[in-house]
């Protein structure tokens, strides 16, 4: 597992204007990085007339539609194919061209690597009696008792597929296969069927007994992984760029996103971020999973490190729908982001030994023949799916406000949240969902700022006091006021349930927040030691005087356990 690692990463390089050996180191940089990373499959022979090596897949993006395809017009580059909902191109360039490009400041170079499914093993999690209280939890089940169900309402899922299974009713609607086994419902590999009954699952198959939390709703299946359950970034980036086109048409107003990539570059660069921020624009609500590599912190994956989404971590609900037993499972990502500093997971839900639909004869099926509950379900663990159950919720929040655009959207799920189990925000966001709040009431936000500053380069510190700045913890955000923004950054919204005297403005202002106490050397590679960032180092009296001081930060950073192979493993059907 630890090859394919490595290759998850996406590196992406631009440069601003600047001393030409920083362009000229960068350029090299890339090349040797994307060469080093790329898969023994990719390598393609040498163009005759460029001598450099091997082709490489790469995804460049710049600041208009057609400004990367031009770039690429002059060099010995094979252009796969349009990304306009990214300004980008994935294509096929060599060494050399690869590193004019990687000089070029008004061009992004991202390796086109794999994306995973944010699922776990049996072996990362333990396991426990598997439940399906998600909607009573949540308040769903009171919703659908109220004929609130997700009726109209169309969720796309971006995954393996899903299987045509009598649960979904004829509420399957037709979407696309990018996978090239040319049949969106035919879930081969078991994770997107999963992802569906969680969502949309009416339990016919059960006789009730396990359903989804908008059991009315429609499904688009946006196959991106066949029966390996493999996909890689341009695949994904053409799904949600098929999402966006056929959104007017298909009534799409959710995207669930139960996948990710650890992120190198700054959420405004990254095209994967590029993409959903597109979808958001024209009015989808996007879900993404916050990851499985907690608890340590910086873990929060792509694209659900972007600012606009709403990227959720798993709680586990011990089996029962009251909240005094909740629980946060050490699996779950944990924040701040790792390179912009955004405050993430934005909240929590049931993501440890639920129970979903099984894809009979599936790759999952067939290899985990213990997770099998009775003749029809299937049990999982993983934030795959905490953002199935999450987006299910959007879909009862839309359907009963048809008009609500996705900030408000995201506003009524934020502001109703429930306690976390933790009370940090970095592990738990602004809390537990609940749905039956988020649809009933209307939670009063602050004004919306827009991205307040340059993206770092890749390699160079991020300053949290610029993240801080824009944060919902920062007081000088707090208001009553309920505007109509376009935008929405560090979860900037005011809600009652965080203003206790563990995150007041004493607590969080003058200097342990501002200067170079968090923007310098403090934050580079060495200074995150393991132990003092873990979940537990980060609530109550945590965050008070000596807690901060110089050798609180020291040790040896982000080496061994913190990255090791079993934080990343493929998929917890337990």
């Amino acid at each position: 597992m630890a090859s394919a690692i490595g290759r998850s990463v996406v590196w992406g390089t631009r440069f601003s204007k600047g001393p030409k050996s920083r362009r000229v180191y960068g350029a090299l940089l890339a090349a040797a990085m994307l060469l080093m990373s790329a898969p023994a499959h990719e390598a393609l022979a040498s163009d005759p007339a460029d001598s450099g090596g091997p082709k490489v897949k790469v995804i460049v993006t710049s600041d208009s539609a057609d400004g990367a395809r031009g770039k690429l017009k002059d060099k010995h580059s094979k252009i796969d194919a349009d990304l306009p909902s990214v300004n980008g191109v994935e294509a096929e360039v060599s060494p050399g061209d690869l590193a004019a490009l990687a000089a070029d400041p008004t061009v992004t170079v991202t390796q086109n690597a794999p994306v995973f499914f944010t699922d776990l093993t049996t072996a990362a999690v333990t396991t426990r009696a598997p439940a399906a209280v998600f909607p009573q939890a949540t308040g769903a089940s009171s919703l659908v008792a109220g004929g609130t169900d997700g009726t109209g309402v169309n969720v796309a899922v971006l995954d393996t597929g899903i299987d045509p299974l009598p649960d979904f009713g004829n509420r399957l609607v037709a979407g696309v296969d990018l996978s090239g086994e040319g049949n969106p419902f035919q879930d081969s590999y078991g994770h997107g069927t999963f992802v569906a009954g969680l969502i949309a699952g009416n339990g016919t198959s059960s006789a009730g007994a396990y359903m989804g939390e908008a059991p009315g709703a429609g499904l688009v299946s946006v196959k991106v992984a066949g029966a390996s359950g493999a996909t890689d970034l341009a695949t994904v980036l053409s799904g949600i760029q098929w999402v966006v086109a056929n959104q007017p048409s298909l009534n799409i107003r959710v995207l669930n996103l139960s996948l990710g990539q650890v992120p190198i570059t700054s959420s405004m660069l990254n095209p994967l971020d590029k993409a959903v921020e597109s979808a958001w624009r024209v009015g989808i609500v996007v879900v993404a999973s916050a990851g499985n590599a907690g608890p340590f912190n910086g873990t929060i994956l792509a694209p659900g490190d972007d600012p606009l989404v709403i990227t959720v971590g798993a709680l586990d609900d011990n089996g029962t729908a009251a909240a005094t037993d909740d629980a946060s499972p050490a699996f779950s990502s944990v924040g701040p982001t790792s390179v912009d500093g955004w405050i993430k997971p934005d909240l929590l839900a049931s993501g440890r030994s639920v129970v979903s639909l099984r894809a009979p004869g599936s790759t999952v099926d067939l290899v985990n023949p213990t997770a099998e509950v009775g003749p029809a379900n299937f049990v999982g663990s993983g934030t795959s799916f905490s953002a199935a159950i999450t987006s299910g919720a959007a879909a009862l929040i839309v359907q009963g406000h048809p008009a609500t655009e996705p900030n408000r959207v995201k506003a009524r799920l934020l502001g109703t949240a429930g306690p976390g189990p933790t009370g940090n925000p970095f592990v738990d966001g602004h809390g537990s969902l609940n749905a039956l709040a988020a649809a009933s009431t209307t939670p009063a936000r602050v004004q919306q700022a827009a991205r307040p500053w340059a993206p770092p380069a890749p390699g160079t510190p991020a300053s949290l006091q610029n993240s801080w700045q824009v944060s919902a913890w920062n007081p000088a955000n707090w208001s009553g006021v309920n505007p109509d923004g376009s935008a929405w950054n560090g979860s900037a919204w005011a809600s009652v349930g965080w203003n206790g005297s563990a995150w007041n403005s004493t607590a969080w202002n003058g200097s342990a927040w501002n200067g170079s106490a968090w923007n310098g050397s403090a934050w580079n590679g060495s200074a995150w030691n393991g132990s003092a960032w873990n979940g537990s180092a980060w609530n109550g009296s945590a965050w008070n005087g000596s807690a901060w001081n110089g050798s609180a930060w020291n040790g040896s950073a982000w080496n061994g356990s913190a990255w090791n192979g079993s934080a990343w493993n493929g998929s917890a059907w337990n």
